[in-house]
């Protein structure tokens, strides 16, 4: 059997996937359940970008808040986390999210903003989620508004969701850009996930609420 062109994988995507892609076939509402992140929280098209509101904003929970607490496994990633500074632990979370996840790891800016190129111009994962928090800051102060602003054409050519979490404001033109706190210390540490996904509240700019 001949394999499935590009064309083909991508319906099968949207097919699986309609949230993801912005079709909208009719399913049963989403529970609420004080996950205040989900890919259509974010615009599509653009860039949007996730920064901390104070010291200790907990941006590592909104990759978990992503990935969610499924029940059973996914049989293909529905996001793509390029992780700059290759700093996600799998081990934390079930077998079942990690299922829904194309990790890719870099060890550097230009490593993360060559995968990001690559994966934003292909479009089969229409949420991709670039994480630049654990990045040093002359790494990030050296990557041009050229770079972003590309990445913003090519999401926009795609209609795919780019989410940027960085320590500060490093893209320019961004879609949404939010303030994340989290308020958290050493005493949460041995804390639920669910229970500090709860505490995560978001800057005046708010959440836009999906459809």
């Amino acid at each position: 059997m001949p394999a499935p062109g590009i064309e083909d994988l991508r319906r099968q995507l949207r097919e699986k996937f309609p949230a993801a892609h912005g079709v909208q076939l009719g399913s049963s509402p989403r529970k609420k359940t004080g996950n205040p992140f989900h890919p259509e929280s974010f615009p599509s098209g653009t860039i949007s970008e996730v920064i901390p509101a104070g010291p200790v904003a907990g941006l590592s929970l909104v990759v978990a808040a992503l990935l969610g607490d499924p029940g059973e496994d996914s049989p293909l990633p529905e996001l793509a986390l390029i992780d700059g500074a290759d700093g996600f632990d799998p081990s934390s979370h079930t077998a079942a999210a990690c299922s829904r996840l194309l990790w890719v790891r870099c060890a550097s800016a230009p490593e993360m903003l060559k995968a990001a190129d690559l994966l934003v111009r292909d479009g089969n994962l229409p949420f991709v989620l670039l994480d630049a928090s654990g990045l040093p800051r002359h790494e990030l102060t050296a990557i041009p508004a050229s770079s972003w602003w590309r990445l913003r054409q090519m999401a926009g050519r795609t209609g795919g969701r780019l989410v940027v979490l960085s320590p500060y404001p490093i893209v320019p033109g961004t879609g949404l850009r939010l303030s994340l706190s989290a308020d958290l210390s050493l005493h949460d540490f041995d804390a639920p996930r669910r229970e500090l996904l709860e505490r995560m509240t978001t800057g005046s700019e708010g959440l836009r609420q999906a459809t």
